[in-house]
């Protein structure tokens, strides 16, 4: 699809479907396991005895580092996949005679990685910095998830905003999902710890 630019210009808004759909992507992953990794630092601090604040700043660190460089190797293999999958098909379509009817987008692994991962330590560094030196468990609880949420809109909007898509839409598309996620990922681990105990 094709849309109109500032300047009078034609531009193909389409081609940045591949990278805006990793930052989307990483900052999404970004926002649901730190918030995760925070709560998780919580329990292990208590039964522990360590310090909750430097606990939830060196675990929270940890898996932002390790998070980002997930994201970066799980896009290269994903793009180089799509990559392959593009080139062999232009290939068989020139042996058949059809290699002027299609026009092939091929995305950029390693932009595609550098965007997911940054992402990712971007928007999951706003949970941790909203919440990590609070000390009260409940509050720190209630200002993570809503650093989260704010976090998932603006996601939300600029994504629509490179792209040219309904912000509303994509705002709540982003909160909406993301929040799901952080239940669906809490509740798991609530359901495996009950079980635990019970073995």
């Amino acid at each position: 699809m094709t849309f109109m630019g500032s300047q009078g210009q034609d531009f193909d808004y389409s081609q940045r479907a591949q990278w805006l759909r990793a930052v989307v992507l990483g900052g999404m992953e970004g926002l649901v396991l730190t918030t995760l990794l925070m709560m998780g630092a919580e329990k292990v601090a208590q039964r522990t005895g360590a310090d909750k604040n430097k606990a939830m700043l060196i675990t929270g660190s940890v898996g932002l580092i390790a998070g980002a460089m997930r994201m970066a190797i799980i896009e290269l293999v994903s793009v180089y996949t799509q990559v392959d999958t593009i080139a062999f098909q232009a290939e068989r379509d020139m042996k058949v005679g059809r290699g002027g009817q299609q026009t092939w987008v091929i995305p950029s692994a390693t932009e595609v990685a550098v965007a997911s991962s940054l992402a990712y330590l971007l928007w999951g560094a706003a949970p941790l910095v909203a919440g990590v030196f609070v000390n009260d468990v409940h509050v720190r609880f209630s200002i993570a998830m809503i650093a989260t949420s704010l976090s998932m809109v603006v996601l939300g909007m600029i994504g629509a905003a490179l792209g040219k898509a309904p912000i509303p839409r994509s705002c709540a598309r982003v909160l909406v999902g993301g929040l799901i996620a952080v239940s669906v990922m809490w509740g798991k681990i609530k359901i495996l710890g009950f079980i635990l105990l019970k073995i």
